[in-house]
């Protein structure tokens, strides 16, 4: 792969189709001319009409191969809430990425790009095997969320945790530590009290290897906010994590209206989430100082619903994109 080459790894099921297109568009419109987009993206459960309408998206200078990987050592991972299977996927990088790429950027679907990536890109890791964001909301393995006995596992309560919706990885030292198998053992030792799934996983695979990314690289809209006044560097990559989704209802955050003028760029345009009373008293109330206020509330709430939720995941999950790999088989 020619280092013009920015390589990305990603994936996306039914319900992120759109947002998995807009993440592309954004990333192409903003790419240096001097660079092109190679993605390989998970299939993990999309119908041909999905995949056309997201390969229609993603703009010039955008190469996208889909893939398909094998899941059988997913089989009874943690689960809740709405989370899909393909959560995993980042944990098998190394196994369904092309054998000659060296590095890849991993990049989650609700992401979207305000600026050129080839920067970070080209980011020196000396010899981390991976980049990434210290997390806003779990700055550490000590926070609550982080990770479960981390003094079991050799952490200070103060050592870093990081958001895994941008990683920039070395493959070959992902695979001479083992990365994947080691996050699995992790889940499977703690299913019943993982939060973050694959976070959290790799928090501990990756334990003093990873390498600490400037915030403006992983930025979230709710919980930047204060940090962005205080004046740090615009951020350009802004991640919607959590359930407000901009595909989902219709926000009052000015990121909200970036993300809808990327989305009339794709196979998509002109797609509005529906309004409804809840939408709107939701859109209310992220846009609020309110909400910074009772975050330790809706932490609460999360900790109900993954208690109310959990499950391992089924052969039926474990399934999903079984055609997409017969197909890729055949070709």
């Amino acid at each position: 792969m020619g280092s013009r080459q920015v390589v990305v790894g990603c994936a996306a099921d039914g319900g992120y189709a759109l947002p998995l297109a807009v993440m592309l568009r954004s990333l192409a419109t903003h790419l240096d001319p001097g660079h092109e987009l190679v993605v390989h993206a998970v299939d993990a459960g999309l119908d041909p009409a999905e995949r056309e309408r997201v390969a229609r998206s993603v703009g010039a200078r955008t190469s996208l191969v889909w893939v398909a990987p094998e899941r059988a050592a997913f089989a009874g991972l943690p689960l809740w809430g709405r989370m899909p299977i393909a959560t995993y996927d980042k944990l098998a990088i190394a196994r369904w990425m092309p054998a000659d790429v060296a590095r890849v950027l991993w990049l989650d679907a609700d992401l979207l790009a305000l600026g050129d990536v080839a920067p970070l890109w080209h980011t020196d890791l000396g010899d981390r095997i991976a980049g990434a964001v210290q997390d806003a909301r779990v700055p550490t393995v000590g926070a609550r969320f982080g990770v479960r006995d981390w003094a079991a596992h050799g952490f200070a309560c103060s050592d870093g945790y990081f958001n895994a919706g941008v990683l920039l990885i070395d493959l070959a030292r992902w695979r001479a530590a083992d990365v994947e198998t080691r996050a699995l053992a992790y889940l499977r030792e703690h299913a019943r009290q993982v939060y973050f799934w694959d976070q959290e996983a790799l928090n501990v695979a990756l334990a003093g290897r990873w390498h600490a990314l400037p915030p403006t690289w992983n930025w979230s809209p709710t919980t930047g906010d204060a940090a962005r006044a205080a004046g740090p560097p615009a951020p350009r990559i802004l991640h919607f994590s959590g359930n407000l989704k901009p595909w989902r209802y219709a926000g009052r955050r000015p990121e909200h209206a970036l993300y809808h003028r990327t989305l009339d760029e794709t196979a998509w345009a002109g797609f509005r989430p529906r309004r409804s009373v809840l939408a709107s008293l939701l859109a209310r109330y992220d846009a609020s100082a309110l909400r910074r206020r009772v975050l330790p509330l809706e932490r609460s709430a999360l900790a109900l619903l993954r208690s109310a939720t959990f499950r391992y995941a089924s052969p039926d999950e474990l399934a999903v994109g079984r055609a997409a790999r017969r197909e890729e088989r055949r070709s």
